[in-house]
């Protein structure tokens, strides 16, 4: 140690007995005094920047991380103590420079690699920091930050060729909560449509001619893992990919009878049964294809009568077409008793379900017209039908929530909530509820929904998660006035504006806020949904009295128009299940609204608007309206909108307090 003596070695045993004991401001005072008298001393630099970066004093520590670099220039620990000072200040191109001479000198330092991801990300740099993410992965396999991040960048990518090097990173993604895999999804399908195995048989053209021909495009297909997880997890958001499964299911019912079971086959109808049942069935079905299945159900349910076992690819076969838990022979079934999966997934988890809509509480019948036929819709179509979701490690306070948020808050009592009460208005099959049960610390939620069907679905998943802090109930929003509660926190997304009056339940919801409560609301955008709005137009007379089949069929229409209008609907996540396009085109009732408009309601409802929370959509505000236009400035917000009309094509989703 340069320069230290007897009494300075007291000194820097006090500085590490303050840096353990979390004694900041103790720590950075002996620090400093130490050198005075020893300015070369490495290990006072290195506490003084420990002391001040956890004391918030982070531009005061860059100063003391330059120091310890200059005495400690081969040590990867100076160097990546000072890139993450250089990005926690926003100098990310200084960053990237000092972190990768940190990876230089330890080329398995993990921390090194995620931190050098963030600022890449930041830099734009969207293919090397998925690189530096993927490769803190392979370091350290619990480092689930890295792979969170790696996700929030496959979102945003779009391949343009095969990169089988991320096939495992991506597996591991979709086995997790960490990421929505819908989300996920059309990232995934563009790298997968660029992998060799696949691009080869969509440019094929007849591919699909014979049992023998088949069999090696599905031996093929096994060997994507990646396909059958994303498969097996969410609906495959590309037509193109869509095309060949049709195909694919198509044959294999027309020559059932031809084919003789393997683990190959059984391996892939599985997975096509999972995901048929995911999406909803949504692919189109030509006439003789309805016919053969009607005589394939006939033919299962004679053998069942007769007290035998189906063979195991008619039944899987079937199951690509149709729900099997909704046949009557579904429980004497024991022939899928190999196929975990299978068996839960498309019968047990279904008749639960069932089972514990017989329990739920109701809170009030509605008595409104429109609210009556919206429960009819998701009673029939669950919305929306999912496996995987986002959660998060761990809960925050609300104070740590709306500070890394940058939330405009108008009262401050908010945060001296530790343990928040929550309503998820409008909670649908509950992926919402549970993503919010696990966000907050100490929080406890109550969700509602007019579909027991939904909320059915809602607490089977809530109870597969373990999670005991949501209570979930029937009930009309416009009703809620007879829980007999107040709630800190009021969330609903995507439900006000398919009320007859949107208004009239914001207002219901407002009344149940807490004063310096916060409300997050989802409200669709006038501007966004115009190509929606004329399609709507053209479905008005069908809408009502729409069955399944009307759905599927105009659906396929779409695919084949050479209309632009319907070329970009297809384009739209929401085109692949079901539920989603009902949700998006043969909805009972919608609203749409305009940021103008937006402002008014608030005003009316004694609301202040806190923000936005997507931070793509601010980074784009920013661009248009400079780096220190006022964002919680809604006139700012409606020229920006006027200027990116498809920018809100999810939402509105904001924040506002009451006060």
């Amino acid at each position: 140690m340069n320069g230290t003596s007897k009494p300075a070695l007291r000194q820097l045993s006090d500085l590490i007995k303050h840096l353990k004991c979390k004694r900041f401001n103790e720590a950075e005072e002996t620090a400093r005094s130490i050198l005075k008298d020893f300015p070369n001393n490495q290990i006072a630099w290195k506490a003084l920047w420990v002391a001040q970066q956890n004391t918030k004093k982070t531009s005061e520590s860059l100063d003391a991380v330059q120091r310890y670099v200059k005495l400690a220039p081969k040590d990867p620990k100076a160097h990546y103590y000072l890139g993450i000072t250089l990005k926690a200040l926003g100098r990310f191109e200084e960053s990237e420079i000092s972190l990768k001479t940190a990876i230089e000198y330890k080329p398995d330092y993990y921390k090194a690699h995620f931190n050098l991801g963030v600022s890449l990300h930041k830099l734009g740099k969207l293919r090397e920091a998925c690189s530096a993410f993927n490769q803190a992965i392979c370091l350290n396999s619990e480092c689930l930050k890295a792979l969170r991040n790696i996700g929030f960048l496959i979102m945003k990518l779009r391949f343009t060729s095969s990169e089988p090097e991320l096939y495992p990173v991506l597996i591991n993604l979709l086995k997790k909560n960490i990421i929505r895999p819908r989300d996920l999804a059309p990232s995934i399908s563009t790298l997968l449509r660029h992998d060799p195995l696949i691009s080869s048989l969509l440019v094929e053209k007849n591919i699909i001619h014979s049992v023998k021909k088949v069999t090696g495009v599905i031996k093929s297909l096994n060997r994507l893992k990646l396909l059958h997880h994303l498969m097996r997890t969410c609906p495959l958001p590309d037509l193109q990919l869509e095309g060949l499964f049709m195909k694919l299911r198509s044959f294999l019912l027309k020559n059932n009878d031809k084919l003789e079971a393997s683990p190959e086959l059984e391996y892939f109808l599985s997975t096509l049964s999972l995901h048929c049942f995911t999406n909803e069935y949504i692919y189109y079905e030509s006439e003789e294809e309805c016919q053969l299945v009607t005589k394939l159900e006939a033919i299962i349910s004679e053998a069942s009568t007769n007290s035998k076992q189906p063979k195991i690819l008619s039944i899987l076969c079937l199951a690509s077409y149709r729900p099997l838990h909704k046949f009557d022979w579904c429980k004497k079934i024991k022939i899928l008793n190999h196929l975990d999966e299978i068996k839960k997934r498309l019968i047990e988890e279904p008749l639960l379900e069932k089972t514990i809509s017989r329990n739920i509480v109701a809170i009030e019948e509605t008595s409104d017209k429109v609210s009556k036929k919206v429960r009819v819709q998701y009673e029939e179509n669950p919305y929306p039908r999912w496996v995987k979701l986002a959660l998060y490690t761990s809960g925050k306070s609300i104070d740590k929530v709306f500070n890394k948020n940058k939330f405009q808050l108008y009262s401050e009592t908010i945060k001296d909530i530790t343990s928040p009460k929550i309503l998820i208005a409008g909670c649908g099959t509950g992926q919402h509820a549970i993503e919010t049960a696990s966000r907050f610390s100490e929080c406890h939620v109550t969700a509602v929904d007019l579909s027991l069907a939904s909320l059915a679905y809602a607490i089977r998943k809530t109870n597969e998660h373990k999670l005991t802090n949501i209570d979930y109930f029937q009930a009309d929003i416009l009703k809620l006035n007879h829980l007999g509660k107040e709630f800190d926190i009021v969330e609903s997304s995507g439900v006000l504006h398919h009320m007859y009056d949107p208004l009239a339940g914001w207002r219901m919801l407002t009344n149940l806020l807490k004063y310096g409560g916060l409300m997050k609301i989802g409200l669709y955008s006038e501007l966004a949904r115009q190509d929606i709005v004329e399609i709507r137009k053209k479905t008005e007379k069908i809408r009502e009295k729409i069955s399944t089949d009307d759905m599927k069929k105009f659906r396929q229409s779409v695919i084949k128009s050479p209309i632009g209008l319907y070329k970009q609907l297809a384009k739209s996540q929401d085109f692949f299940s079901l539920s989603d396009f009902r949700d998006l085109i043969f909805h009972v009732q919608e609203h749409r609204f305009t940021l103008p408009q937006i402002e008014r309601c608030l005003k009316e409802l004694g609301l202040k608007f806190c923000g936005f929370e997507n931070e793509d959509i601010i980074s784009s505000f920013r661009s248009l309206h400079g780096k220190y236009a006022n964002k919680y400035d809604l006139e700012l917000w409606h020229q920006y909108e006027k200027n990116t009309p498809k920018a809100f094509g999810g939402m509105y989703q904001f924040w506002c307090q009451k006060i």
